[in-house]
């Protein structure tokens, strides 16, 4: 839960946070926000940049993540996927994302710094806020 909290107050409009980290506490509501990952994040534009095409791939995202302070494991917040609410390896959680086809998100850094992949064929986004 830090990890969905962190990223909502860093990430997430001010008039969806609530209901974003309400649905997804609750096993019932949380299906229908993990159906909304994929077309309906309502993220704070001023802290995401589109993933270029020739980055968008598991290693090399890594290599740009790791670089920006993630760990060796992230936060998976995914519908349709086993991994959803769990920790997994950086790498793995990946890989995982980009075979995806629905929506999900990757928390590397609680708060400061996630990957929000959207429904194929969209383009990766990288969420990042500086150290306050």
């Amino acid at each position: 839960m830090e990890h969905e909290a962190a990223f909502a107050k860093a990430f997430i409009t001010s008039e969806k946070r609530a209901r974003f980290i309400q649905y997804l506490a609750t096993p019932k509501r949380r299906q229908e926000m993990l159906e909304r990952l994929g077309h309906d994040l309502p993220y704070l534009p001023g802290f995401a940049t589109e993933i270029p095409g020739t980055q968008d791939f598991p290693d090399e995202l890594a290599k740009l993540l790791t670089a920006k302070g993630a760990g060796p494991a992230c936060y998976v917040i995914a519908g349709g996927l086993k991994a959803d609410g769990r920790v997994l390896p950086l790498l793995e959680a990946l890989t995982l994302v980009c075979l995806h086809p629905g929506g999900s998100i990757l928390s590397c850094v609680p708060g400061r710094l996630a990957y929000y992949k959207p429904e194929s064929p969209g383009a990766g986004i990288l969420l990042e806020r500086s150290a306050s």
